[in-house]
């Protein structure tokens, strides 16, 4: 079918006074029609027009939150081609965000409901040749933002758009899921559910058409046929297949199921593996995860929609995004309830990658009260569309969790089992009648209390918080845990600077950005800028120290909340708040920023998610006096070595530990040393030195760091000596190599490397290693894998406390 769509918005019906124009053939871009692309949004297919300035920069959203109340019409020729005897054609939307009408030459064939679910429209008796279609969307349904009531929300659409703490309101429109002509034979495959088990396939077929023969061949990664069979129920022995293992567990095998009837075929990946959830507590729900029997820490991060225009997200930045969390050794994403249920190409590539997906109904909480609708139609509906999102989703290996949605409450704060509300039962029951296999949540956090208290019942899964505790309380809260699942928490932090210089007007980049109104429509909720002037001692005076400051302070913090969730024997793991972010803000919890550059707190995440690790139990990033820090060292699946950089050795094996006490000018004030043989996490032992007011830097042999102030605060390190740096670069193909050698001078803490291009430019790229301390006389090698960019647009901005800023480029390594 022809792909040329165009779109034009109308006020209510007055579409319907313009009928002709909807199926008009000579007058393509006539009429304020619009070019429209196919998957995409309304509001991304405006912006590319110029029809509206970029809701990206400033407050301009606020621009654009009429588009939402209009009705679109997308238009485009279909070319039918001529049908054989038996054959049929069909049209099938593969996401319609939210409600349309479907028409052909002028007459409605069609209507439909429900952003998450497909539309399939028979069109066999269409003449052969060209046809008008048109899909007049409607204007999006009411719904709450995030302060707001979840009983009044009545359709299955996510929130965030809608208004958020990450996300200024912009609600989706449009065709944000492909469209299709397919022909089949006098059978058409409705559905193909294959279900792996043991060392078999189990294939259930869902036929539309007469009883035909039904065909299955399934292939490995090379192609080769390891098993067949036929039947609309069928078995495939497939003897001993290869395991699809988590990311950094092994590699996540596939195999390619096709199945046949005359005229029609599908074809679906799958992946053997067993994943349970046990129970780790008495009278808690199972948290602990086991692959193929063996238990596993969950090492994940919470995923928000790649864009709040989610139809106009290309496959390449959803790649980009899912190979920096595989990078950093996630092995589970949740995807939260206020967003998707998320697209094929997320969870292709989660196959692919060996990621667990928690997915969550597009269910979320509310500022005022969190207790869903128990209307009876709402209920119905809700289980209705579980009845199609579900089977669209379930062969994916990479599947592992349905839950019912995110941090639904009673009124007295306990979140809702499924007892307590109708919606989150009928939920419930479809997943257990359709996809009997994977885990249910009710929501998150669930059990006894919602957030990470200290008193009273013991969290299960617990959520909170989501701000950095001040350096004095930061590191003994989340020593103090006692949850199951830390499944959402988080630290707030600047965005890089590139990022902020593409989306903040130039008169406002400037301190202070609280209480001003750009700053607040972008990121109100995350602006910790007084906090960062305390740790600071009031000393930052531009929006580069800004920036650098606040992710010091991010990355340090969720790296230790990180830490010290994992080192306790009942944790079952962490997702912490949130990899990726929506909208491009100023500040966020986002580890990754809207542009793709990870900030650095990604690096230091990726460093505590080694499957061999090394850290220390500190009172405090503000100590005082003799300080005392307890060194815990755990393995967790194979060896994952860092190429150029420091590592904890063979997991499982003997490792060498080293832990010094150093001044920034290298001097050693204290050293302890110990064997371990790997294994669940346990304490080595203690290291102590003296404060004396100024920065210590606690060093672990695997490159694990601690920067800490004996003082009042951390402006030393806006007067910190210079530091003497060299760097060497080599390139070959898309890959960086940079050595870098600390000269001359005190320590180099915190030494960044940045995309030096325009944050709106294409590409991306990905670096092994970032945001380190480099101590007199040491020297790193670093790797990095560019994205899309041309070499000759390759720029990268070193950065530091106390070194003097670098371009590096091909040129100048």
């Amino acid at each position: 079918m022809d792909q040329r769509w165009e779109l034009r918005g109308f006020l209510g019906d007055d579409w319907q006074l313009h009928r002709a124009q909807l199926h008009a053939r000579d007058d393509r871009g006539a009429g304020g029609w619009i070019p429209a692309r196919v998957p995409g949004s309304v509001l991304a297919d405006l912006l590319a027009a110029g029809e509206v300035p970029s809701p990206y920069v400033g407050r301009q959203s606020l621009l654009s939150e009429w588009v939402s109340q209009r009705t679109w019409v997308y238009r485009t020729h279909l070319n039918a081609p001529g049908l054989a005897p038996g054959e049929r054609a069909f049209l099938e939307f593969d996401g319609i965000d939210h409600s349309a009408s479907v028409h052909l030459d002028g007459e409605r064939v069609a209507t439909h409901e429900g952003m998450h679910i497909p539309l399939v429209v028979e069109v066999t008796g269409l003449a052969e040749g060209e046809h008008s279609l048109a899909v007049v969307v409607d204007p999006a349904p009411v719904s709450e933002p995030q302060v707001g009531y979840t009983s009044k929300v009545n359709v299955h659409k996510g929130r965030m758009g809608y208004g958020w703490d990450f996300c200024p309101r912009m609600v989706h429109q449009g065709l944000w899921g492909p469209v299709r002509l397919r022909v089949t034979g006098p059978t058409r495959l409705a559905g193909v559910w294959a279900r792996p088990t043991g060392t078999r396939l189990v294939v259930s077929t869902e036929v539309d058409g007469p009883p035909a023969n039904v065909e299955h061949t399934l292939r490995d990664a090379d192609g080769r046929v390891v098993a067949t069979a036929t039947g609309e129920h069928a078995v495939l022995e497939v003897g001993q297949p290869r395991r699809w293992h988590l990311n950094g567990h092994g590699e996540a095998h596939l195999y390619e199921l096709t199945t046949r009837v005359q005229g029609d075929e599908r074809r679906v990946r799958v992946g053997f593996r067993d994943v349970r959830f046990v129970s780790g507590r008495e009278g808690a729900l199972p948290y602990r995860l086991t692959v193929d029997g063996e238990p596993v820490t969950i090492k994940g991060w919470n995923w928000v929609p790649a864009d709040a225009l989610y139809g106009a997200v290309e496959e390449a930045r959803v790649r980009h995004l899912l190979t920096l969390a595989c990078d950093a050794g996630v092995t589970m994403l949740r995807v939260w309830g206020g967003g998707l249920i998320e697209s094929e190409t997320f969870y292709d590539l989660c196959d692919e990658y060996g990621i667990l997906v928690w997915q969550e109904f597009a269910q979320s909480s509310s500022g005022m009260r969190s207790v869903p609708s128990e209307d009876e139609a709402f209920v119905a509906r809700m289980a209705w569309e579980a009845e199609r999102i579900v089977p669209a989703r379930r062969n994916h290996p990479s599947l592992a969790v349905w839950c019912g949605g995110n941090e639904l409450q009673r009124a007295d704060g306990v979140p809702l089992t499924d007892a307590e509300s109708p919606v989150l039962q009928a939920l419930h029951d479809v997943v257990a009648r359709l996809d009997p296999d994977r885990h249910w949540l009710p929501t998150s956090p669930s059990g006894p209390v919602f957030g990470n208290t200290f008193e009273g019942p013991s969290p299960h899964d617990a959520h909170g918080p989501w701000e950095h505790q001040g350096l004095s309380e930061h590191y003994g809260f989340y020593d103090r845990g006692r949850s199951l699942l830390l499944s959402e928490f988080g630290v707030e932090g600047m965005s890089n600077v590139r990022a902020i210089e593409s989306v903040v007007p130039e008169p406002a980049r400037r301190l202070p950005t609280t209480r001003h109104p750009v700053w607040d429509h972008l990121g109100r909720w995350w602006n910790n800028e007084p906090l960062v002037q305390e740790a600071f001692g009031g000393a930052i005076g531009d929006l580069a120290t800004m920036s650098r400051a606040s992710q010091f302070l991010q990355a340090d913090g969720l790296r230790y909340a990180l830490e010290a969730n994992l080192r306790r024997p009942e944790s079952c793991g962490v997702l912490p708040w949130q990899l990726n972010e929506s909208f491009p803000n100023g500040w966020c919890t986002a580890a990754v920023d809207y542009f793709g550059e990870p900030k650095a707190v990604y690096h230091y995440v990726r460093r505590a998610y080694r499957n061999a690790h090394v850290c220390a139990a500190l009172p405090a990033q503000r100590v005082h006096g003799e300080v005392t820090a307890t060194v815990w060292a755990w393995s967790d699946g194979p060896s994952d070595r860092p190429a150029g950089g420091p590592s904890d050795g063979p997991a499982g094996g003997p490792t060498e530990v080293t832990a010094r006490f150093l001044r920034l000018d290298g001097t050693e004030l204290a050293k302890e040393h110990w064997t371990t043989e790997g294994g669940p996490p346990r304490p080595l032992g203690e290291i102590r030195c003296d404060g004396d007011g100024e920065l210590l830097l606690l060093d672990l042999s695997n490159g694990n760091r601690y920067l800490l102030t004996s003082g009042a605060d951390f402006a030393g390190l806006l007067s910190l000596r210079q530091a003497r740096l060299s760097t060497h670069l080599e390139t070959a193909g898309t890959t960086w190599t940079l050595r870098v050698r600390h000269e001359d001078g005190p320590a180099a803490p915190f030494l960044r490397l940045l995309d030096a291009r325009p944050a709106t430019t294409r590409g991306w790229m990905r670096w092994d290693d970032n945001a380190i301390d480099l101590l007199p006389g040491e020297e790193r090698v670093l790797r990095c894998e560019w994205d899309g960019v041309p070499p000759e647009e390759r720029r990268v901005r070193l950065d530091g406390w106390n070194v003097e800023p670098r371009l590096i480029t091909a040129e100048r390594g």
